[in-house]
């Protein structure tokens, strides 16, 4: 199966960042909601693309306000760099996003305190592709890990980023 590479972008992703277990939006009983806020960088010799080729560079900046997460990312592969800004709301709400030049729409709920992302777009060839994406963060907050599904009709592939989290002006 050949998947474009620009769907690397899509990892949601991503894609990075804190955790906080009691944010302003939670009611009394609601459970722990994780916030993926903060700059992160993709450890390479942990992350695993499966058959494509590993970015160089991968480094996200999330934004996280209550339910609505946005993330821009950067991605350096082969001596190119492109980036690409989606955003995501984590109650459920469909969003609407371009990802590589093509319409995309997600869902993004959580399923304890993993945010899972799921996304339906075309592929260049116009084929469904479908990827489901799962963040979590490490008990320490240091280490963000997204696990990645990734569905067409010629088969799927697995795939993991993992990106620590880099310091204030680092």
């Amino acid at each position: 199966m050949r998947l474009k590479r620009g769907v690397l972008l899509a990892l949601s992703a991503a894609g990075i960042l804190s955790f906080c277990l009691h944010s302003p939006a939670q009611t009394a009983g609601s459970p722990p909601r994780t916030d993926f806020s903060g700059r992160w960088r993709m450890v390479k010799d942990q992350s695993n693309f499966g058959a494509f080729h590993v970015p160089d560079m991968i480094v996200r900046v999330i934004d996280q306000h209550q339910q609505t997460m946005n993330v821009h990312t950067v991605q350096t592969a082969g001596g190119k760099t492109s980036s690409s800004d989606v955003s995501y709301f984590t109650d459920g709400t469909i969003t609407k996003n371009i990802i590589n030049g093509r319409d995309a729409e997600s869902k993004a709920f959580w399923d304890g305190p993993t945010l899972v992302i799921r996304t339906n777009m075309q592929d260049s060839k116009g084929e469904e592709e479908d990827i489901v994406d799962r963040w979590g963060l490490s008990e320490d907050r240091g280490t963000l890990t997204i696990a990645s599904r990734i569905s067409t009709p010629r088969g799927g592939v697995d795939m993991k980023l993992v990106c620590r989290r880099e310091k204030a002006g680092g």
